[in-house]
């Protein structure tokens, strides 16, 4: 069930990914105050969560779930500005292969061995962290290797890899709306903080957004809060040695991009500006059936 899930999620996660992008190269280009908006977007979206008659849990359990939420607003404002300051088709590859990586060592250290993969997991884990890889990059060169370059994506790989490894304790010691609640809620205090620094302050304060616009935003932020729900349900249905697989299944989100992709490309080519061409499509191809091959092992 939670392989489902999370592949569900991962199809929100990619309508949104198109959303991110249009916003960080057009009306809202500060990674700081779309991170902003995002948690306190996540913020309002939690209170509903109140009228479910949520119970809170132990005082160390609340920090650790508000905690969690801002850890993850961080997350966000590194790899917004990633995509700011990298180039996107080294930056997306970066991310979607380290944080599984991370994610992985993170659960094999502080979790006990018999709650880790086992090996079939483990190759399909392979093949889809090599799939994500491959479909969301270019070119290799010697730049791609650059850690000028990848020092932002490297850390926000890492404090997602963190978060999800949080996020899971949290939702062994609560209950599912709980822990979510808590996250949000955290998410929106990390941001609130933005408005500490006064140079912070005056941009987030400062950005106007049209009716059209922010209407494009609130539509992004429900189904971007819809893919959340979804894919921390997989963590929490998840045991614990399986979540790195979850963020292994990054790379479902590239495949459903890859189709956003052809299907935009003869309508409005230069809306996403990805390269269409045999060269850029044959690795494209390889890295699908690694990914369903990966797939393919977990369902069975």
């Amino acid at each position: 069930m939670w392989l489902l899930i999370a592949i569900l999620a991962y199809f929100f996660l990619a309508v949104v990914s198109l959303f991110d992008r249009y916003f960080l190269v057009g009306p809202m280009p500060s990674p700081k105050v779309y991170t902003f908006n995002v948690g306190i977007f996540g913020f309002i979206f939690c209170l509903p969560f109140l009228l479910l008659g949520i119970n809170l849990p132990a005082v160390n359990v609340v920090f650790l779930g508000l905690f969690t939420g801002a850890l993850r607003m961080l997350a966000i404002l590194f790899l917004f500005t990633s995509i700011k300051k990298g180039e996107i088709s080294r930056v997306v590859p970066a991310v979607g292969g380290l944080q599984p990586i991370f994610s992985f060592l993170l659960f094999f250290i502080f979790l006990p061995q018999s709650r880790i993969l086992n090996v079939f997991q483990i190759i399909a884990f392979v093949l889809l962290v090599l799939g994500s890889v491959l479909i969301s990059v270019k070119k290799f060169d010697k730049e791609f290797f650059n850690f000028r370059i990848l020092k932002y994506p490297i850390t926000a790989s890492f404090l997602y890899s963190l978060t999800f490894f949080l996020t899971k304790n949290l939702f062994l010691a609560t209950s599912f709306f709980g822990g979510m609640f808590l996250i949000l809620f955290g998410g929106g205090l990390g941001a609130i903080s933005f408005l500490f620094l006064s140079k912070n302050r005056e941009v987030i304060l400062n950005q106007k957004m049209s009716g059209r616009i922010s209407g494009l935003f609130i539509l992004g932020q429900i189904i971007g809060g819809t893919a959340i729900i979804l894919q921390y349900y997989a963590v929490f249905l998840a045991k614990a040695g399986q979540v790195p697989l979850i963020n292994a299944l990054e790379g479902t989100r590239y495949v459903f991009l890859l189709f956003f992709i052809f299907l935009l490309s003869g309508w409005k080519p230069q809306l996403l500006k990805e390269e269409v061409s045999r060269e850029v499509f044959i690795p494209k191809i390889l890295a699908v059936l690694l990914i369903v091959g990966g797939l393919a092992l977990l369902a069975l």
